[in-house]
């Protein structure tokens, strides 16, 4: 989970936190930006970088929990277009638990 700021100053500690969790290859990779308060365009390309990576290797990449002026961040940019992005805590569902 991020919190504080993701800005120039600390984008580079999120590049390599991200690529540290893809060398594990999950097929899943999780970004909860729930306690995230401010994102400029480092944080931006960062967390659209990893979503190309994610794309290309064929691994599942979300965006979970953004706050509202984040969202608004990812709207106005477009880049809502280009990676998912859940509105509110993921919810994952067991395959083998009946509904």
């Amino acid at each position: 989970m991020l919190s504080g700021e993701l800005d120039i100053s600390t984008a580079t500690s999120l590049e390599l936190e991200l690529q540290a969790a893809e060398m594990r290859c999950p097929p899943v990779l999780v970004l909860d930006l729930g306690q995230l308060r401010f994102m400029g365009v480092s944080g931006l390309r960062s967390i659209l970088n990893a979503a190309r990576r994610a794309r290309r290797e064929g691994r599942y990449f979300v965006v979970t929990n953004p706050l509202p002026h984040i969202v608004r961040l990812f709207e106005l940019t477009a880049i809502d277009q280009s990676l998912e992005l859940q509105r509110g805590a993921l919810q994952l569902v067991d395959a083998a638990t009946p509904a």
